[in-house]
């Protein structure tokens, strides 16, 4: 799936100050792990659309 699922899921599971995160802003920062796969997932889509 090349859409931002994966983002939110792990938002689903952030916790800000040891409590779930509780959807206001600002969001919590997204970890290198996440936003590395994030762009794995793009990188993809753009070759598969563009091969």
């Amino acid at each position: 799936s090349y859409d931002k699922q994966f983002v939110r899921d792990w938002l689903e599971q952030a916790l800000v100050d040891g409590r779930p995160w509780p959807k206001t802003a600002p969001a919590p920062a997204l970890p290198a792990e996440v936003i590395a796969r994030t762009v794995q997932k793009y990188e993809e889509a753009l070759q598969r659309l563009t091969a």
